[in-house]
């Protein structure tokens, strides 16, 4: 695919991809103020010069330039409309702050709350087809292999040692130490270990990699898979031997193997010398002979095969109801503990991903096929549902602190008083996405 077509495919996608949410989101605005009989003087894709416009029975519909966004202008919502005299044009429905406060709290949560019902749908539907899920998913995160000259290499951390807290953040598994070294930045960490019986601390500072552009921590430490059989390569003396994918290695020689790295251990001490492999394949063991042979590219005797890190697992209905809504809460949680560690400067700004960034990724992911784009919607369907809900005035959340506010005061702030809050915090969400998205653009040069 060329460059052009390449840019052209993720522009499109990024396009279908936000339209669709911000149409969700701001539909759950308007569903329930249609159903609540407020005023609604339009409902708009996009922000800036109008591209296209029609009016309706009940409102005006339209498409404006800028399509990072999008509203529903409800009538008497601003010190405008509460002073300016009838509109005669105007679709039905009452005045924005003439409707009780709890109606008003409903139509700003709305939006929000079907960010989050459409990413539940979609991973509902999606895991029904099926999800891959890691096979190290409530496994301890044993150290498999740690890179030559690596962070954790310099740091002391050895293969057999078991992560247990890193940063101060406990972790069980491989999954949630990922997202902890994933969000690490260029400064010294202490990771605690179990080795043998005993913890111990090392300080670890890892360095910046890249995934799809994005910055992400690293320090150079790999899981301790089991020694099942994901991939054989063609050709090569394990395909010679007739091993397969899911065969379980149980051992070698008669040495029982019971992690990856232990096996691979085996296979470069053992040399080019013929090794007896005991696998279980759909529960009966039988032995074959193997002779590695030299791999001039990885400078090691190899066999020609590869670990199995996950398998692809289809929850039916019911179950796909539960499953999604675990997924649903990881995400969200997620979402939450970023937010956090930026709070707390452990999380450089310059990791967010902006819309360059959001283009670029959907791009690539469209090119693997529907399946792949929908569960990145339901993803950032989440992300936009939570950063929308964040409450910052310019945001549904800024609305809903004020409305709380009210509520406990018992009276509403006075209209010029809450314009003036909205336009301020507006104005601060404008120069943080401009510096987000110039963070975004230096990403790709």
């Amino acid at each position: 695919m060329t460059a052009f077509l390449a840019g052209l495919v993720s522009i499109l996608a990024f396009l279908f991809v936000l339209g669709s949410l911000v149409l969700i989101h701001e539909f759950g605005h308007y569903l329930a103020g249609r159903l609540q009989g407020f005023g609604i003087d339009a409902f708009s894709i996009g922000f800036g010069p109008k591209a296209w416009e029609k009016k309706g029975a009940y409102n005006l519909w339209q498409v404006r330039w800028l399509l990072l966004g999008g509203f529903v202008k409800f009538r008497g919502e601003t010190e405008l409309d509460s002073v300016q005299g009838p509109d005669t044009t105007a679709g039905p429905g009452e005045l924005f702050f003439k409707k009780p406060r709890w109606q008003r709290l409903i139509v700003m949560v709305m939006g929000v709350v079907f960010n989050v019902l459409l990413a539940y749908a979609l991973f509902a539907g999606l895991v029904m087809v099926g999800v891959e899920e890691s096979l190290l998913r409530g496994q301890p995160p044993r150290i498999g292999w740690v890179a030559p000259d690596s962070p954790a290499a310099k740091a002391g951390l050895r293969e057999g040692d078991v992560l247990l807290s890193l940063d101060g953040n406990r972790v069980s598994d491989w999954e949630g130490a990922r997202e902890v070294i994933f969000s690490l930045s260029q400064k010294p960490y202490p990771i605690q270990v179990l080795r043998g019986t005993k913890d111990e601390t090392f300080t670890v500072t890892p360095v910046t990699a890249t995934i799809l552009r994005q910055p992400v921590g690293d320090i150079g430490v790999f899981p301790a898979l089991l020694p099942i059989i994901g991939g054989v390569a063609d050709p090569s003396p394990a395909q010679a031997a007739g091993l397969k994918p899911d065969d379980r290695i149980v051992a070698m020689d008669g040495v029982p193997m019971a992690y990856w790295d232990q096996f691979q251990r085996a296979v470069k001490e053992g040399g080019n010398k013929p090794e007896r492999f005991t696998i279980l394949r759909d529960g009966r063991t039988f032995d074959v002979t193997i002779t590695p042979e030299w791999n001039e590219q990885d400078k090691r005797y190899l066999v020609g095969v590869a670990p199995k890190e996950s398998q692809w697992v289809r929850y039916p209905f019911p179950a796909c109801l539960g499953k999604a809504a675990r997924i649903t809460l990881d995400q969200s949680t997620l979402a939450v503990r970023t937010i956090q560690r930026l709070i707390e400067r452990k999380v450089a700004l310059s990791s967010l991903s902006g819309p360059v960034s959001i283009a670029y990724i959907t791009g690539k992911v469209a090119r693997t096929g529907i399946y792949n784009i929908l569960w990145l919607m339901a993803i950032i369907s989440l992300q936009l549902g939570f950063f929308n809900i964040l409450p910052i005035p310019g945001l549904d959340g800024g609305q809903i602190l004020i409305l709380l506010v009210e509520a406990a005061a018992r009276r509403d702030m006075p209209m010029g008083v809450k314009d003036r809050i909205l336009q301020v915090g507006f104005g601060l969400l404008i120069l943080l996405f401009a510096v987000i998205l110039v963070m975004d653009v230096a990403k790709f040069f």
